[in-house]
């Protein structure tokens, strides 16, 4: 699945012809044509769409502006239909403890905990992989699937190997290329510092934890091997030893806030305000997936500032053959519970907004209807090779997630312990780099027998 970045940009007159192919509906009908119980592609082309969902969201900045067009262009589309939206600023914690009570809402973007074997428990079929992908990318399908049946469909794919950055800081400081190694980018960093006009070359973000899940995106891809995460690294007993993508992932981080390139505290940072700070120049830049460029171009507008300025960099590793990877993922998948009463107007909703509303080009995102270019922010990535996870094998289906929970690592969450490489190279924990990577190392290990015994491996 390994392609140039460029060469997916195909002719967007595709979506187009999608898109009022879904104007021409009519009527209570949804785009996929699904009704009742069995909302999965090709269902019945008669559903009544109507009646209320409630949609459960991880977005809560966009809820009194974007999700407020969405809500009235879909009910003028289909009249008879209220849209209630729920959005949680902790949003896996609270989804994953309401997943045993039933109410997750109708329409809900599904959290990551949980595991592909229970998909079917909590979500409904919305179609096989091979029917979707006539509509969508199928490399994008494979995220939520479990035996070729597809439970999510993404809001959109986010570069998840990259670093949100501002332009005018970096030339200021005399860096006029985009880094492509850890030394180099650590290098720039240290520029930027002393150039002495920027407070915070990088900003961990620690606080708000999630934020240093950003770096697991970043162990994806690296060397262009896209069965690594799924097929190789749910067998491997030592992935975090010195070499392999996580051990140089988490010690650019570890590096960072060594050498005192980051924020002062990192313990008391702050989200919101931190895309304020780099679209002023106050940050330079920060890891995380494409999905942010447009939250902190459209921070820049608020504050006056050139959204021009904020562009996005490769994550800074090259490979022993010489090529940068890029590595592309699903964001949050939209799914439908599996207990909800409406599930017609549900899907109707998610055809809606992959469709129609424009969501994942307003984001940044790469749309994954079939024929969408890519967008604007990713010019800094040319000539690198695009990746995108291969899925697991028909033995590997569900492992990486049951060795990754049994682990208790919780690297998508930014848990504990990617909060530890923070506070031992702080200087608050008495650990150095090589005992942590160990130590996730251990836990790893022990979790993959675990796990093989009850497999019966």
């Amino acid at each position: 699945m390994r392609k140039k970045l460029l060469s997916v940009a195909l002719a967007t007159t595709m979506v187009a012809g999608l898109l009022a192919g879904c104007g021409n509906n009519g009527g209570n009908t949804s785009a996929a044509g699904n009704s009742g119980d069995d909302v999965s592609d090709g269902g019945s082309e008669n559903a009544e769409i109507t009646g209320e969902i409630t949609v459960l969201t991880h977005r809560t900045d966009l809820l009194n502006t974007d999700f407020a067009d969405y809500k009235a262009e879909f009910e003028a589309k289909y009249p008879g239909t209220t849209v209630s939206f729920e959005a949680m600023e902790d949003y896996e914690g609270d989804v994953s403890t309401r997943l045993s009570t039933g109410d997750y809402g109708d329409v809900f973007m599904i959290p990551n905990t949980i595991p592909t074997n229970e998909f079917a428990d909590f979500l409904e079929p919305l179609g096989t992989v091979e029917e979707l992908s006539e509509t969508y990318t199928e490399a994008y399908l494979y995220a939520k699937q479990s035996g070729g049946t597809v439970y999510g469909l993404a809001s959109g794919a986010n570069v998840s190997n990259g670093i949100v950055y501002n332009k005018a800081v970096f030339e200021a400081a005399g860096v006029t290329e985009v880094p492509k190694t850890p030394e180099d980018f650590l290098a720039a960093l240290q520029a930027i510092k002393d150039k002495g006009e920027c407070t915070n070359p990088y900003y961990t973000n620690t606080h708000d934890a999630w934020a240093l899940s950003q770096w697991e995106g970043c162990t994806h891809g690296m060397d262009g091997d896209a069965d690594y995460i799924n097929n190789t690294m749910a067998n491997e007993a030592d992935p975090f030893s010195e070499g392999k993508p996580h051990y140089v992932v988490y010690k650019l981080l570890y590096d960072i806030v060594d050498q005192k390139l980051c924020e002062a505290d990192p313990f008391t940072t702050e989200w919101e305000g931190s895309k304020t700070a780099l679209a002023t120049g106050d940050i330079g830049c920060m890891v995380m997936g494409s999905w942010a460029v447009s939250q902190m171009q459209e921070a820049a507008t608020n504050a006056g500032e050139d959204p021009a300025n904020i562009g996005y960099m490769p994550f800074p590793v090259t490979s022993s053959d010489g090529n940068q990877y890029v590595s592309a993922s699903a964001d949050y998948a939209y799914g439908i519970n599996v207990n909800s009463d409406n599930k017609a107007t549900a899907r109707a909703f998610i055809d809606y907004m992959l469709l129609e509303s424009g969501y994942a080009e307003k984001q940044g995102e790469i749309s994954i209807v079939k024929g969408s270019a890519l967008p604007s922010t990713l010019s800094d990535f040319e000539g690198a090779e695009f990746v995108i996870d291969n899925p697991a094998t028909a033995e590997n289906e569900g492992k990486w997630d049951a060795v990754h929970n049994e682990s208790e690592l919780g690297l998508w969450s930014g848990s504990d312990y990617q909060i530890e490489i923070v506070e031992a190279a702080f200087g608050n924990v008495n650990k150095d780099f090589d005992t942590l990577m160990a130590e996730w190392n251990t836990r790893w290990s022990e979790a993959l027998d675990s796990v093989n015994e009850t497999w019966g491996e």
